[in-house]
């Protein structure tokens, strides 16, 4: 494995974009209708900044998007058309820690300059130049963009570190280069007019840059930058911006930002990040003297903004001790000292911009008159550089909507915008770190050579819904098929529409863009719209009889898919109504309509609810009864009570009794005041009804933190945007009365403490901090228990926390024939977990009856090309979420139901934000600043491969093994592009790293070669291989296949029939041909769908 990058030649770059577009309508994987096509008198071209024509005031910054050849003309493609190069240095030998990039949230990196040669720099920059001029006529475009401007870009330079290095001769010479490049395009002229004649009109200018950007090392003094300034103005005559740290506006100022208005809290900046930098009055200084020297010399002097911010490694996943942070948090820093910087020179400072960029913002930046506008963080997430096209075109939308025609017009106004703009960034949620709480939607597997594409939201969904197939049926308005889909897995589509705790929406792919798609609300339109039920896919009656006792969630499940597999399912719930703990949520959440629908829909199978009907005799009993199986599905349904002086009497409520009789409809009188004890979802339900029933906000108690409850955030939102109190941090010691009268709860401050079994930290009280908290009711919410009595002298176990105890994987509880689920097993959990534990106990007791099980058959929308496409232009878009409409707070007095359900145009919408995880991913392709992994395509192959060994002396057949790849999208990495910056790590929704774990393609002989393991390369109809450091080889001939290795030689029919046999070599055990037939595979892959990258 190699972290050295190799450069290609111009004309090997140009055969394979030709060869790539013709083939595969794309240039290094991205595909052409994800380019930015240029438009004609567009009203953000700059028709003179450093004297050139700029046809897009946005690009990449120097970074990892400019340092090869295909970075650039990848950044190209998608609008980009100010182009900082890399940064280079005349230490171009370093050794870059790896990995050097880590994306998860906020950017972070240790990488600071090129990792390439000054001269292979130099090469890329030039190579990269003649094909952006190559390029409008290779698609067609030379009509768009105005006469002698194309390509319509600027290429700057940009330099590092110190004077004594930028004055080397190699770094001269590298300068010289960018200036009057005659010289290095000699060669490629002569190719073109040998080659490719038809691109030898093409007119390249020699002079590459006159522009450049310095970068200073953290501390650079001030008169070290005025030096290195005032040379590459004076002795270079290049248009110059300095590029300035984000440190300049203060510790104070930036932590205050970072930790208080946008909560940051990780982030530490040591102090010497502060002492040794540029102080502010020295860059005002610096900045007055370097303007005049640029206007005495007719030139442009400005600064960018910002650097990154040097940081402390708090994460510990990058190497070091210090890492350099970008992106959004970065931002609202930066726009503050953009303010302030702006303000000082009155308006009149030339600012080039790049700190959390993105396509939301790129219009406000522009505004403020910062020229030009580029990023780095936002197009290493997924997306890539197609996220760069989305940046154009909604600033192009911005000046439309306003009837602006050029860019000056636009930011006429600018100190009144950067104002604006700063203030705005402090209090937009989506700077503050809360506006991403979930991290990388990741799933348990690690990552292999094949079949990794996978949808977090399924994995994360207790009963493993099927997302993305119905978020893309409902965008088609597909409802009927959608519920079909949802039915199969879920039996309460209709109450998990409403209530479902959305585990799935926690790892949603949208969260690396800008936030989940709204799964629980689309479910919830399914339902309302879909028509399917469970009747079709019922199994003829078996005889069989399984008792269920409690008709919650999971004893609904149960029911559902044991009745659906012919079992006569019979419910016993003690109470009225059936649906267990789902009746306790109130109907301003759940509609009581709703829970009946899902429950008529089950009982319409043939179940048979026996309510008001109370289990008094253990299992084994009703297995004597005649049921061939019973399934303890009783919940919690008793609340834990509060165990301090003056909770037993009058006023003090349980929590799920109180919600009950709100539910019913009956006005409980809780007086006007009320304190409501505990921080979960049922408290929350407790805190919102009792303010609804006496009109009054009601105080909350809670021993810890809000960081620490246990309640749904948006339950806990709801409660405190409807005027209730959180009061946190505090245990009651008491209830006071006055007779039998509640007054009040005594309580103590607390603070916390060490880390509880249940990783947060308990709470310790503080000595002296007792007060009260007036109260007429106070209602309890600590924490359910279960009411089992009936299973005294049962042989069901039960565990420490009061409920039973079952073997994990079947399920089984106490005897033969035995079962529990759902909370009466884990505690009070949710509702869909419930369902999940109920088809897992259905399956378990199918087994055990010698029953086949299986869930509703469903057919599996399958996406065209087309639609794939229009799926990956969606994946290089921030999109916000569509929310539904809300009952305003104000007007939530009653019990009307907050939420509304989806129109179907609001529906559509959401469900194409969705980008579909279960066809196709590409997540390592897209995020890529190298192009070194690639998408291949094959047929879903199953074949028998044949395993080899010594028989009586001789090599034969002595078995086969199965090789089986089931899907039509699989990932090539091309180590020669590779720096393994770790990005593609990030991103993958796997443990794994893609650059290491699947399939290695090396062009170079010398790399390949020097490889241990998981090494391929292909040399005519024959591919190569290296595990272990042994190499293999399968040539691929008309009639079958060759496989040789060190041991044997095979060759082989197409079906992979041994045809011939040879031992080269005698070997103990076993060899298995599985490494042929991924060799063979592979290699069909890549001929087929990625031979251009064979072109040498």
């Amino acid at each position: 494995m190699s972290d050295v990058m190799r450069i290609q030649p111009f004309a090997t770059q140009l055969r394979r974009i030709l060869v790539e577009l013709e083939r595969n309508a794309s240039i290094f994987d991205i595909h052409r209708s994800l380019f930015w096509k240029p438009v004609a008198a567009a009203p953000f071209a700059v028709q003179s900044l450093f004297g050139k024509f700029l046809a897009t005031p946005v690009g990449p910054s120097a970074g990892p998007h400019t340092q090869l050849s295909q970075n650039i003309v990848a950044s190209w493609l998608c609008g980009g058309r100010f182009i900082e190069l890399k940064t280079v240095q005349v230490m171009d030998e370093l050794v870059i820690p790896r990995p050097c990039i880590d994306m998860t949230d906020e950017g972070y990196n240790v990488e600071w300059s090129q990792e390439l040669k000054l001269e292979e720099s130099a090469h890329e920059y030039v190579v990269a130049w003649a094909l952006v001029h190559l390029l409008p006529r290779i698609l067609g475009w030379e009509e768009l963009v105005p006469a002698g401007e194309s390509p319509g870009a600027i290429f700057d330079m940009s330099l590092g570190y110190n004077l004594e290095g930028i004055r080397q001769p190699r770094m001269s010479t590298f300068m010289d280069t960018l200036a009057d490049a005659s010289a290095a395009l000699e060669p490629i002229l002569g190719t073109i007019a040998r080659d490719f004649p038809g691109f030898a009109d093409i007119a390249i200018p020699t002079r590459i840059a006159n522009s450049v950007t310095l970068s200073t090392m953290h501390g650079c003094p001030p008169d070290e930058i005025e030096r290195i300034a005032r040379y590459l103005l004076e002795e270079r005559g290049l248009h110059t911006v300095v590029k300035l740290n984000p440190t300049l506006l203060g510790k104070e100022r930036i932590l205050d930002i970072l930790h208080n208005r946008l909560g940051f809290h990780d982030i530490d900046i040591p102090d010497a990040v502060f002492e040794h930098d540029l102080q502010y009055d020295q860059a005002l200084a610096l900045i007055t003297s370097l303007k005049n020297t640029a206007a005495a010399l007719g030139l442009t002097f400005g600064v960018k903004l910002t650097n990154t911010l040097a940081v402390r490694n708090h994460a510990g996943w990058l190497p070091g001790d210090e890492m350099y942070m970008s992106g959004r948090a970065l931002y609202p820093v930066t726009m503050a000292l953009y303010d302030r910087l702006l303000h000082a020179f009155d308006g009149d400072l030339h600012v080039s911009y790049s700190a959390g960029a993105d396509a939301d913002n790129v219009a406000t930046i522009l505004r403020c008159g910062a020229l030009p506008v580029t990023g780095c963080t936002d197009f290493l997430k997924p997306g890539g550089f197609a996220r760069m096209t989305q940046w154009v075109e909604t600033l192009g939308e911005a000046l439309q909507r306003e009837g602006v025609s050029r860019l000056d017009i636009w930011s006429a106004n600018r100190l009144s915008a950067v104002r604006t703009a700063a203030a705005a960034a402090l209090q937009e949620r989506r700077y503050k770190k809360s506006a991403n709480p979930y991290g990388l939607p990741k799933v348990a597997s690690g990552l292999g050579l094949w079949d990794c594409v996978v949808a977090p939201c399924v994995e994360a969904c207790a009963v493993e819904q099927d997302v993305p197939e119905y978020a893309w049926l409902i965008a088609e308005g597909q409802y009927d098929w959608a519920l079909e889909v949802i039915l199969a897995r879920n039996p309460l589509p209709g109450v998990t529409g409403y209530v479902c705790n959305r585990l799935c929406q926690t790892r949603c792919t949208r969260n690396d863009y800008e936030e989940t798609v709204a799964i629980r609300a689309l479910k919830r339109i399914a339902e309302e719209r879909g028509r399917a039920e469970y009747l079709p896919h019922r199994q003829p009656p078996t005889g069989r009889r399984v008792a269920i006792v409690g008709s919650g969630p999971s004893g609904l499940a149960a029911a559902a898919y044991l009745a659906l597999n012919g079992v006569q399912a019979t419910i016993f719930e003690s109470r009225d109504t059936p649906g267990g703990m789902m009746r306790a949520v109130p109907p301003f959440r759940l509609p009581t309509e709703i829970i009946d629908r899902d429950i008529a829909r089950i009982a319409a199978l043939g179940v048979e609810l026996r309510l008001n009907t109370r289990i008094t005799v253990p299992p084994e009993e009703l297995l004597e009864q005649g049921f061939d199986a019973v399934y303890l599905a009783s919940g919690f349904q008793r609340d834990a009570p509060l165990t301090i002086p003056g909770a037993e009497g009058e006023r003090v409520l349980p929590a799920l009794h109180l919600l009950d009789r709100a539910r019913r409809g009956e006005r409980v009188d809780l007086g006007s005041k009320v304190a409501v004890v505990g921080g979960g979802d049922t408290a929350m339900d407790a805190v919102r009804t009792s303010q609804r029933l006496t009109g009054v906000p009601v105080t909350i108690l809670y021993r810890r933190t809000r960081r620490e409850m246990p309640a749904a955030e948006e339950e806990l939102e709801g409660a405190l945007e409807e005027g209730n109190l959180l009061e946190e941090l505090v245990s009651p010691l008491a209830v006071l009365r006055e007779g039998d009268r509640v007054v009040g709860v005594r309580c103590v401050r607390n603070e916390l403490g060490l880390l509880a079994a249940d990783g947060r930290r308990g709470p310790v009280p503080i000595p002296g901090s007792e007060f009260v908290v007036p109260c007429d009711t106070v209602v309890v919410a600590v924490g359910q228990l279960p009411e089992l009595t009936f299973l005294d002298g049962s042989r069901v176990s039960r565990h420490a926390g009061g409920g039973v105890l079952v073997d994990g994987p079947t399920r089984g509880a106490g005897p033969e024939g035995g079962y529990a689920g759902g909370d009466v097993v884990i505690e009070p959990g949710s509702i869909i977990s419930a369902c999940a534990d109920g088809r897992k106990a259905a399956e378990a007791i199918c087994e055990h009856l010698g029953l086949p099980f299986a869930q509703p058959a469903w057919q599996r929308p399958v996406l065209s090309q087309r639609q794939i496409l229009d799926v990956k232009a969606v994946r290089a878009r921030r999109v916000p979420q569509v929310k539904p409409a809300m009952l305003a707070p104000e007007r939530r007095g009653g019990f009307d139901l907050i939420e509304s359900t989806y129109t179907e145009a609001e529906a559509r919408a959401e469900g194409l934000r969705c980008v579909q995880c279960t066809a196709f991913c590409d997540k390592c392709v897209e995020v890529c600043p190298n192009r070194a992994n690639y998408t291949f395509r094959i047929e879903p192959v199953s074949w028998r491969v044949p395993i080899l060994g010594m028989k009586g002396g001789k090599l034969a057949v002595v078995g086969e093994e199965a090789f089986v790849v089931v899907q039509d999208r699989q990932i090539l990495h091309v180590d020669d592009f590779c720096n393994e910056c770790d990005d593609c790590q990030t991103f993958c929704v796997h443990h794994g790293k893609p650059y290491i774990d699947k399939p290695r393609l090396f062009l170079d002989q010398g790399l390949f070669e020097a490889e241990a393991s998981n090494a391929f390369r292909i040399e005519g109809h024959a591919i190569r291989r290296r595990e272990n450091a042994e190499e293999s080889r399968l040539i691929i001939e008309d009639d079958g296949l060759v496989y040789e290795d060190a041991a044997l030689r095979v060759r082989l029919s197409p079906d992979w029939r041994v045809a011939a046999i040879e031992a080269k070599e005698p070997f103990a055990g076993t060899r298995s041909l599985k490494p042929a037939a991924e060799m063979a595979l592979l290699y069909r892959g890549i001929t087929g769908s990625l031979g251009f990258l064979l072109i040498g």
